[in-house]
């Protein structure tokens, strides 16, 4: 179940990035109004992001019966 949490916060990561470079494109070559779809795509990637990686430490903790910090 630990590589199926890594997977899924590696896919979140890389799909931040690239809304993040993609919406910098955006900004620089095009106009603001596109950029801003791919700003709330970068927000909702990061934010699912972090709640992968936390889900994955966690049950990594509960697995080795590793106390709560």
């Amino acid at each position: 179940m630990s590589k199926f949490f890594r997977i899924l916060e590696i896919i979140w990561l890389i799909l931040a990035l690239g809304s993040a470079v993609i919406t910098v494109y955006f900004l620089i070559r095009r106009d603001t109004d596109s950029a801003l779809y791919f700003i709330f795509v970068f927000i909702i990637a990061s934010i699912m992001y972090l709640l992968r990686r936390y889900q994955r430490k966690n049950q990594d903790r509960l697995a080795n019966n590793e106390p709560r910090r």
